[in-house]
């Protein structure tokens, strides 16, 4: 079982993490947290941490106005999340090629 909690998230964040929880990770039990806020001071994008070994915390940055970069940005995030949940390396090459077929595979599927 999943628990999402989103905290100032556009609208088109639900149906991103819903899919790709139901998608990617449908046996699960966790508590994510999707948090949009001003992280230009940080120099990023997004980011995703574990807080503990079943509560993840995602942030994306509230400056992105295209929703396309929006929802890429929110699929790298999520496949970072899947490699922490599964102990899997966190390779940024391998993210950075996920987010396109993620992204791509939502419009498909979403």
């Amino acid at each position: 079982m999943h628990l999402v909690e989103f905290e100032n998230c556009r609208t088109l964040a639900h149906g991103v993490v819903q899919w790709f929880l139901s998608t990617y990770i449908p046996e699960a039990l966790f508590f994510l947290v999707v948090e949009e806020k001003d992280l230009s001071e940080e120099g990023v994008e997004g980011w995703c941490m574990r807080e503990t070994e079943n509560e993840f915390l995602i942030q994306i940055n509230e400056c992105i106005e295209d929703p396309y970069t929006y929802k890429r940005v929110l699929c790298h995030e999520l496949w970072h999340m899947y490699q922490y949940y599964y102990d899997l390396p966190r390779d940024e090459e391998e993210t950075l090629r996920q987010e396109w077929f993620l992204l791509d595979k939502y419009h498909q599927n979403g």
